[in-house]
């Protein structure tokens, strides 16, 4: 088989989301340039950004064609697992453009205080001082690690889908979930939001148990600064709350209890104001139905094949 049979096929199978991922890549890998002195190596930075490009243009494409579970699944959901280090690098890529002091956050404070006349993530902390429900606050958020999963599992275990349906189904999801956070880390680097707990408020004064402990220690070690608008873990939530809904009917009722608990818990923790949480639910929504209306083109190419 000629190189240029391999490279077509392997276009077939290339999502679009593969290439919105290769567009950020580049687009943030130029950003540090831009503003070396708060960024470490900005040039090794760029080198990452364009292997690990060239990693997405060709691997997961490559391994959508394998016949072996384990490879196809990674070539499938290879995206998400690999959000941490975008996630990381916000850190610095939020002060490129604003630094701390010229952030959204009077902004959604002002907004806030218009429409509610109060500061909702504060008065609602103070209103119920009680370490039971700090500590069920954070177990909802801590939730966020583990629903994506949660729906992947469900999935891959669905007797009643054909194999082709399965992988669809699945592609689906990542594509609506990718697109989701790709935006988010977008517009973090662009208008960064750091939160109520980080720009006035503080942690809530009464404690917890042992999920209070480790959200606190991610916090403390792990948290990026600037990522509060939109709020990531409402519309990233958001993506298999509506996959399990419309797939799932049998589970509706834990993924929605998590999911309510998850939007109540961004509040009542101080880590998001209430607007950062519609914002999320918007952008999730907006995603989905995107997504859903525009399809994928690899996809489509590949049914035509096969008819």
């Amino acid at each position: 088989m000629t190189l240029r049979r391999h490279l077509i096929r392997l276009s077939l199978r290339r999502m679009n989301y593969d290439r919105l991922t290769v567009v950020y890549l580049l687009l943030s890998a130029f950003y540090p340039v831009l503003k070396p002195s708060v960024f470490p190596e900005p040039w090794a930075n760029a080198t990452l950004h364009a292997g690990l490009a060239l990693f997405v243009w060709f691997v997961p494409p490559l391994l959508r064609g394998t016949r072996h579970f384990a490879l196809r699944l990674a070539g499938e959901i290879y995206l998400p697992l690999i959000f941490p280090l975008f996630y990381a690098e916000m850190e610095y890529l939020g002060v490129i453009y604003f630094p701390f002091e010229n952030s959204l956050d009077p902004a959604l404070i002002r907004l806030e205080q218009w429409i509610f006349g109060c500061q909702p993530s504060l008065e609602w902390s103070r209103a119920w001082p009680w370490p039971w429900f700090h500590e069920l606050m954070e177990f909802a958020y801590f939730t966020y690690y583990f629903l994506a999963a949660a729906y992947v599992w469900l999935l891959m275990r669905a007797s009643d889908l054909e194999p082709e349906r399965r992988w669809d189904a699945l592609r689906d999801f990542v594509r609506d979930l990718s697109v989701t956070m790709l935006i988010c880390y977008t517009f973090y680097t662009l208008f960064p939001a750091w939160g109520p707990k980080y720009f006035r408020l503080g942690p809530i004064e009464v404690g917890g148990g042992p999920f209070t402990t480790i959200m606190r220690h991610i916090h403390e070690n792990g948290a990026i600064l600037g990522a509060a608008f939109p709020s990531s873990h409402v519309a990233a939530s958001l993506v298999p709350w509506w996959h399990t809904w419309h797939r799932f009917p049998q589970h509706r009722w834990w993924m929605t209890a998590l999911f309510v608990l998850l939007c109540m818990s961004t509040v009542y923790n101080r880590y998001h104001y209430v607007v950062d949480v519609f914002a999320g639910l918007l952008l999730g929504a907006l995603v989905i139905y995107g997504g859903a209306r525009l399809g994928d083109t690899a996809r489509d190419r590949l049914r035509r094949l096969r008819r």
